[in-house]
């Protein structure tokens, strides 16, 4: 079975201009039902925690049977609360971080779609304005910053826009672009849009070659407040391995570099991975003609992990290609994407017993 490249990278396109902030994800449910046809799993439904799930039969009655998954929600914000003036006040859904985005254009996802502008005002001012201790160095924190959308608070309401809407990243701002002669791919959505893509492959790859245990591969919701879709997903299917797939952070003090190589993280913040299936994944690597990089996160937990905490699942293992810049502008080696694909097809033909 092999891995297709250009197929992997127009699927990724669309999913990271998609907009899903965490439970309002519909538009990145309709391209993964679109991308994984309903005629190529033996089931396919969405559960109650909004996650779409993909059951494939395997060949071997006594393989084990996994659950694969990739969250299909990204970090934005919520709207704290509309000002007299009409500007906008935020919070953040997930791990954004003001500093990592800055001023930059956004959509207000209300009933009709409504421009705005994350702003900090003027910079020629002095303490009296929010701008002017930023100046000196405090701290950029989100009650410093607003959205500016040239409406009044009246104008907003008309149109929807009201405390608990969702605002993202506009659209054009998440846009694919390649550095480092088309080797490295960047973008805002990288986490965890790679995944999905990966995911979406391994789908189209079973009918070449069917997995060896039944496979249920999970598009979660809720991943970046908690891995919510996780946990409740993969505790209603009958398996005790769960896989995850998404971003590892390219970073000095874990040893990851941006390179071909996957990331097979042995613990994070929520738990420890199963080093059994590190050591399968190491060998299987070797035979496809790449390496592994292990690693130890801090600030880090996935799906997989997460869903053992809650008793979901008994066995947690997560396959990371590496990024750099992660909740960012993301940068990922594309080779990395792909061995992340390659590797997760070779170890659901051959999973640990």
């Amino acid at each position: 079975m092999t891995v297709d490249r250009q197929r992997l990278l127009k699927h990724l396109e669309p999913l990271l201009l998609a907009h899903a902030p965490s439970g309002s994800e519909s538009e990145v449910d309709t391209l993964v039902r679109e991308f994984i046809p309903a005629d190529v799993a033996h089931k396919t439904w969405q559960d109650g925690a909004d996650s779409i799930v993909f059951h494939f039969v395997g060949t071997d009655p006594q393989a084990p049977a996994t659950a694969v998954t990739a969250h299909k929600d990204e970090i934005s914000m919520i709207i704290k609360r509309v000002e007299d003036d009409g500007r906008l006040r935020v919070q953040p859904i997930g791990g954004l971080h003001p500093w990592a985005v800055g001023e930059a254009p956004v959509e207000i996802l209300a009933p009709e779609t409504v421009p705005g502008v994350l702003s900090i005002g003027s910079k020629h001012v002095s303490h009296e304005s929010a701008a002017g201790m930023l100046k000196d160095g405090t701290p950029l924190t989100w009650d410093r910053m607003w959205i500016e959308t040239g409406l009044s608070a009246t104008a907003l309401a008309e149109r929807g826009v009201r405390t608990g809407r969702k605002v993202v990243l506009a659209r054009h701002l998440k846009k694919p672009w390649w550095i480092g002669d088309d080797e490295l791919l960047c973008g805002y959505n990288l986490d965890c849009r790679g995944g999905l893509a990966i995911l979406i492959e391994a789908a189209l790859g079973f009918a070449e070659q069917p997995p060896a245990g039944d496979v249920y591969l999970v598009a979660s919701a809720e991943e970046e407040i908690g891995a919510l879709g996780a946990v409740w997903s993969v505790g209603q299917l009958p398996v005790e391995t769960v896989i995850a797939i998404d971003v590892v952070p390219v970073a000095k003090e874990y040893g990851v570099s941006n390179s071909a190589d996957p990331a097979l993280p042995c613990k994070d913040r929520a738990g420890l991975y199963h080093a059994g299936m590190v050591d399968h994944m190491e060998k299987l690597s070797e035979g496809l003609g790449f390496g592994i990089q292990t690693a130890v996160l801090t600030s880090y937990a996935s799906d997989a992990t997460l869903a053992k905490s809650a008793g979901s699942a008994a066995r947690a293992c997560l396959i990371g290609y590496p990024g750099d810049n992660t909740h960012g502008y993301e940068i990922c080696n594309v080779d990395g994407l792909v061995n992340s694909a390659r590797l997760l097809q070779a170890y659901l033909a051959d999973p640990l017993s």
